[in-house]
């Protein structure tokens, strides 16, 4: 290991991987750090991206790929459904594979990988500012010195509290989660369908359980609650009671349990000589907490604006800040549309959500504009009004 690199990226998931290639493709000598044993081990969520998004930074291979998927179905508790096709094409990933082929496109483009190596601290220069790391790799401790950190490890992130950001959210946008790796799916699935199960009382406090198949025999089963219900729910519990009703019998290959933020973005992505990435800045989907394609994008805007505070000679976090900009530009109304979407199913209760996805069920969605689709909600579910106007000053019902 050096002793001084322009770019330190700490954290292989898809984001810190993504910031290395795209720091190494732009001539900046770059170190990739990952303190696990293995990069994209343990995997540590659905397993679902959008591949046309992905496309700029890792090409579509079957080898990474379990299942394509048609269709996103949302159940309630008495088994109606509502089927949404994706937004975008998406398929349901082998995250040990991605992970590490994104990780051997940095190396490829010059970056320099190492696995078994934790950032315990952060070096900085007489003015405070933030110029490196200390790593513990392999039973030695090394002082690496950075023009730039870039933080990527995770809902976690101990750099960027380090540095000085706030990263804890509220409490009310923390979540815990447990997700089984399920064999003996076959005809209990639809191997081209995501399900979501939502009941806010009996099934999932303030979240949801998902079933996402990772081929015919196969399937990530998980579940997120919120952690500041006030019910004080058992996440596993509730998942494996799911779990012996939906599928008596099935195989658990593989058990991942921890803490999510489903919370909006960090205020503050940057500070001096620092920029947050991925999940460590909270920049998963508000909603559903999906973040592999976004912290992947959001890796890519922030390296754009490093390089050229690198050429200058500055990076102060008033000249890393246009990453900030840039991301409230492409993605700060959405996030807060789909805060505000989630916030208005957390105070739902569930009879009221149960009633509203069977009505839901029932109309022809696919021959519906969203304008019919939701006039036609109203019509029936008149309470829901009063909701509808928190949406209307989101924006979300104005596009």
């Amino acid at each position: 290991m050096k002793p001084q690199y322009d770019v330190v990226v700490v954290g292989a998931g898809p984001a810190g991987s993504v910031a290395a290639m795209r720091a190494a493709q732009a001539g900046l000598t770059t170190l990739l750090l990952e303190k696990r044993q293995e990069i994209g081990a343990p995997v540590r969520c659905g397993e679902a991206i959008s591949y046309v998004s992905a496309e700029p930074f890792i090409p579509l291979d079957d080898r990474w790929v379990n299942a394509y998927i048609d269709y996103f179905a949302i159940y309630n508790t008495r088994g109606a459904r509502v089927k949404v096709p994706p937004t975008e094409p998406t398929a349901v990933v082998d995250r040990k594979v991605f992970d590490l082929a994104l990780a051997r496109r940095a190396a490829e483009a010059g970056a320099e990988v190492r696995a078994s190596s934790a950032a315990t601290g952060l070096l900085r220069d007489a003015a405070g500012a933030v110029a490196g790391v200390v790593v513990r790799s392999l039973g030695r401790t090394y002082e690496v010195r950075a023009r730039l950190v870039i933080a990527a490890d995770g809902v976690e992130s101990q750099v960027a509290r380090w540095a000085g950001l706030k990263t804890n959210p509220p409490l009310g946008d923390y979540y815990a989660g447990v997700q089984f790796l399920l064999s003996g799916m076959r005809g209990r699935m639809e191997p081209n369908v995501c399900e979501y199960h939502v009941g806010p009382e009996t099934l999932a406090p303030g979240g949801y359980i998902w079933v996402f198949p990772k081929g015919e025999d196969i399937a990530n089963v998980g579940i997120v609650v919120c952690a500041g219900s006030g019910q004080r729910p058992n996440p596993q519990a509730l998942l494996e009671r799911f779990v012996e009703r939906r599928c008596p019998g099935a195989g658990v290959l593989a058990v991942v349990a921890g803490g999510i933020p489903i919370t909006g973005v960090l205020k503050r992505m940057v500070a001096d000589g620092v920029m947050v990435v991925g999940d460590a800045a909270h920049q998963a989907d508000p909603l559903t907490a999906g973040g592999i394609n976004l912290g992947m994008i959001g890796a890519d805007m922030a390296v754009r604006v490093a390089v050229e505070a690198l050429r200058a000679g500055d990076v102060s976090a008033r000249a890393l800040r246009p990453y900030e900009q840039a991301w409230q530009r492409q993605y700060g109304r959405m996030h807060g549309a789909l805060y505000a979407i989630r916030k208005v199913l957390t105070r739902m209760k569930e009879a009221q959500l149960d009633a509203l996805i069977s009505t839901a069920a029932s109309l022809p969605l696919e021959r519906m504009s969203h304008a019919q689709a939701l006039s036609t909600l109203l019509w029936n579910h008149p309470a829901l009004l009063a909701e509808a106007r928190t949406l209307v000053t989101t924006g979300l019902l104005l596009k």
